[in-house]
């Protein structure tokens, strides 16, 4: 199934509905759901509303192909959309097989950054380069070899933003890229883009926050300290829960469980707080040698839960699937350690 940017999709396996933002590949789309983009493979969705001619579809109904390029999955009419990437191109474009590959930074937005690049290799994050990028700029930041391609298999970006005159708040960026390492030894895997005079395979890292997510409305409000509120009133009432020999651990997600007040907050806000949580129970779990960790992210719009997996693919020491249903309904992931 091919889709256009726009076309209203139902998931096939799961619940809700959503609409096309993003082409990434012919076999991946990005679906945003209240504003919130996930993945997923095309032969996941089932067209229900064909942008173009506004019309209701079945699954046989096939659109046109959208002529799309390689920076944002976008089509080709639209701009470039402000965000953060990262391009690789190879150094040899006429014997991909057998080169290096170039990494560059490309900050596509108005606002300068601080910028960390690592790889996630044996529980940990090594930093390959560190460094600022000015507003509106692409640079090399690291050439791998090819002998270390496989370390690209995992990426973390970490951003920050700022500006030397007054600006409007952007939150840091941190992502966990899982890159499938045959894609680079694939000469259509790298196309002409905006960014670089290269070919390059482009990796849509973050796209700035929208108006209405950049601003936490309560004045000199702290979103760090927010994150922790719940934590620091409640500490000796309520706590995550270790289980029999302390080797299995259980958390709840759910906003209510973190904060005392949340309403103020944006869905892109409440998040990312969930998120922050669930990866400090991580990282603890996987440090103090858990054997299991079950994250109870409720059901909703199935967005927390996709968010937690999409996470957790990131990690090759852990396995996840839907927790017991009998004692969570669909609310809850297991994750085992080893």
């Amino acid at each position: 199934m091919k889709f256009r940017i726009g076309d209203k999709v139902r998931f096939l396996n799961e619940k809700g509905e959503g609409v096309i933002s993003g082409i990434i590949n012919i076999s991946t789309v990005k679906v945003s759901i209240d504003d919130f983009e996930i993945p997923y493979l095309t032969s996941e969705l089932i067209l229900i509303q064909d942008k173009e001619t506004e019309r209701v579809t079945d699954k046989k109904d096939v659109p046109p192909i959208v002529k799309s390029n390689s920076i944002t999955g976008e089509s080709a009419d639209n701009e470039v959309r402000e965000g953060i990437y990262i391009a690789l191109s190879p150094e040899k474009s006429n014997d991909i097989q057998n080169s290096n590959m170039n990494v560059w930074f490309i900050n596509q937005t108005p606002y300068q950054t601080l910028f960390t690049f690592s790889i996630l290799k044996n529980r940990k994050s090594v930093t390959l380069e560190a460094g600022s990028c000015k507003a509106f700029e692409s640079i090399l930041i690291e050439t791998i070899d090819k002998k270390n391609i496989e370390q690209l298999s995992n990426l973390k970006i970490d951003v920050l933003f700022f500006d030397d005159k007054e600006h409007s708040y952007q939150f840091p960026v941190s992502e966990i890229k899982k890159l499938k390492i045959v894609k680079l030894y694939k000469e259509n895997a790298f196309e002409e883009n905006d960014f670089i005079s290269e070919k390059a395979y482009i990796l849509t890292i973050s796209h700035l926050n929208s108006e209405d997510e950049q601003t936490i409305s309560l004045p000199n409000t702290d979103l760090t300290k927010l994150m922790f509120q719940k934590k620091t009133i409640t500490e000796t009432q309520k706590k995550s829960k270790p289980h029999a020999n302390f080797n299995e651990m259980e958390i709840d997600i759910h906003i209510e469980e973190l904060l005392e007040d949340y309403n103020h907050l944006s869905n892109s806000d409440i998040i990312k707080i969930q998120l922050k949580h669930f990866q400090n129970a991580l990282d603890i779990a996987i440090a103090e040698r858990y054997r299991k960790l079950i994250v109870i992210h409720g059901v909703g719009k199935l967005r927390l839960k996709q968010e937690v997996r999409n996470l957790l693919s990131a990690y090759d020491s852990v396995q996840f699937y839907d927790a017991s249903y009998a004692k969570y309904g669909f609310g809850a992931t297991e994750i085992l350690i080893s």
